[in-house]
């Protein structure tokens, strides 16, 4: 996910749901009943840990919101890629924790602690969501 990208997911759920806007389905109509929970394997997460340090690193999660706009961040493959826009998911980037701030880590530099989100970043997005994926 490059920041461009996270960028656009984050500026879709700055303007509407964080201000409690219905986000807005495949065609138009508003969400009446927004996502209740987002899966991320267990080798994304630990991908994502290994890249940070062990004392001071941990994950940032980023809230966001598909669209029409930003739905390329979703795996090709994905089925029901559609059922996914106006719904709100996360994004998860690998960062350490230093006084002078929270850092989201480039997947170019192991446990750095002064970089900003960039094309190389951590940021990973892509979950199962559900809705439309609720099987219990």
């Amino acid at each position: 996910m490059t920041k461009e990208q996270l960028e656009a997911f984050r500026l879709a759920y700055a303007k509407s749901v964080k201000k409690c806007i219905k986000g807005k389905d495949k065609n138009g109509k508003d969400i009446e009943e927004q996502s209740d929970w987002v899966f991320f394997d267990r080798k994304l997460i630990q991908d994502l840990l290994d890249m940070c340090d062990p004392k001071i690193g941990g994950l940032k999660m980023y809230f966001g919101q598909y669209d029409k706009e930003n739905l390329d961040i979703l795996p090709i493959d994905r089925k029901d890629r559609d059922d996914y826009i106006g719904r709100i998911s996360i994004a998860i980037a690998a960062a350490n924790k230093t006084e002078s701030g929270i850092f989201d880590l480039s997947t170019e530099s192991k446990n750095s602690t002064d970089l900003a989100i960039d094309s190389g970043s951590s940021s990973r997005n892509g979950g199962i969501l559900c809705p439309p994926n609720c099987n219990p």
